[in-house]
């Protein structure tokens, strides 16, 4: 076969595969969408067609069943703070395991990264109990401390990645003119791993933000709970509405899907920074 005619062949083989995981991605966003416009008879009828009549009675049951106000007050609070603590705590522990010589960095530093392999599930119970020992059962510093933990090992693997690109004579010479351990970090290291913090950022809100299990936990049903824990709530022990829970989840979503398409080229510059390290 021709070598042109075969790499031409591969090239829509690749185009297909590509579409068909773009499909697979998309289709679940959409059937949400399309669910969330219809009734109920008409999602009984036909759950996979197209509706027969938009209405918008599913988002106004939404915010009238979840006092939608509070719940988006909720979890900005909740997603904000723990973004900011687990993106400081990252960058304070990165930087102590890679730039400062104390005996054990390196095994501190492995043990951190093993927690990456330890599923969240296998540590509730302990992680419920130390959050009702501290008193901090239904409100938001509980929640925000938990995600701060949960976010700490990848972030310090990932800011470690760019930390230790940046020569040790680079740090010397800071010091020598008088610089401190966080004139370094924050005036040197940050700027350099601006990518890696960007990326880290936005992949935490992400998370953070369509996080059930925790907020599910620590929080419940107190008036602290997040927007995703109200939208859990929309369905019945017996009976469930997909159209009415479909607009909660389009409307907990929005954020997010405001947040990536306003800063993608930061997410995707960051992971190809880092890929290249």
């Amino acid at each position: 076969m021709n070598p042109r005619h075969s790499a031409r062949i591969g090239r829509y083989l690749l185009t297909f595969a590509l579409v068909v995981v773009a499909v697979a991605a998309i289709y679940p966003l959409l059937f949400t969408v399309v669910s969330s416009l219809k009734t109920q008879s008409g999602f009984a009828h036909d759950p996979l067609g197209l509706p027969s009549g938009i209405t918008l009675d599913n988002y106004l049951e939404a915010f009238r069943r979840m006092n939608m106000p509070r719940l988006l007050l909720n979890s900005l609070i909740t997603t904000l703070g723990g973004l900011v603590l687990s993106v400081l705590a990252a960058l304070l522990v990165a930087y102590a395991v890679t730039k400062m010589r104390f005996r054990g960095g390196k095994f501190i530093f492995l043990l951190i990264i093993v927690t990456l392999t330890i599923p969240s599930q296998a540590i509730i119970y302990p992680l419920y109990q130390t959050v009702l020992d501290l008193g901090m059962s239904g409100q938001y510093q509980g929640l925000i401390l938990a995600y701060a933990a949960f976010g700490l090992p990848l972030g310090t693997y990932q800011l470690a990645g760019y930390f230790q690109q940046v020569p040790d004579e680079l740090i010397e010479a800071a010091r020598v003119d008088g610089a401190g351990h966080l004139t370094i970090l924050f005036r040197l290291l940050a700027p350099i791993a601006a990518p890696a913090l960007a990326a880290l950022a936005i992949f935490n809100f992400v998370w953070m933000w369509n996080d059930l299990l925790l907020p599910l936990v620590i929080m419940g049903g107190s008036d602290s709970k997040t927007l995703m824990v109200g939208v859990s709530m929309l369905s019945g022990q017996y009976d469930v509405s997909v159209p009415l829970v479909s607009a909660g989840l389009i409307v907990a979503l929005l954020p997010v899907l405001i947040i990536y398409l306003v800063f993608q080229r930061q997410l995707v510059s960051g992971a190809l920074a880092g890929s290249g390290k």
